[in-house]
């Protein structure tokens, strides 16, 4: 796959979300927090990056569109922003996911609404 990381000037052209991480500090304990631009933060139990999405047995459809953009600062390009695909639990082998992860999708599972089309396919199939 060809890199698909862009410039703040491609995402604005794309008109997705894209979240731009922060940390604050919390009771004297820092954590990450941030904020969603130009648009709604996608509903999914989990966003994930490509090869992510390829290890966890719900790869990227050959036509499949990034659900948003993630701004990493650490990048030392101008290409500083990560493309990111929704996923739902059912989507992923969960025996290979990250204890970060199935935080992340416990706490978020049954956020988002299953009967959309995703990928080809709708989960009432």
């Amino acid at each position: 796959m060809v890199n698909q990381w862009l410039n703040r000037q491609q995402v604005e052209k794309t008109g997705k979300p894209c979240y731009l991480p922060k940390q604050k500090q919390v009771n004297g304990e820092w954590v990450w927090d941030g904020n969603w631009i130009g648009g709604m933060e996608p509903i999914c139990d989990i966003l994930l990056p490509f090869t992510r999405c390829k290890k966890l047995g719900c790869p990227v459809g050959e036509k499949e569109q990034p659900a948003a953009y993630v701004y990493k600062q650490s990048e030392p390009t101008q290409f500083r922003y990560v493309p990111f695909w929704t996923r739902f639990a059912e989507d992923i082998d969960l025996s290979k996911a990250s204890e970060g992860e199935i935080k992340v999708i416990n706490l978020r599972r049954g956020d988002g609404v299953r009967n959309t089309v995703r990928r080809g396919r709708t989960s009432e199939n």
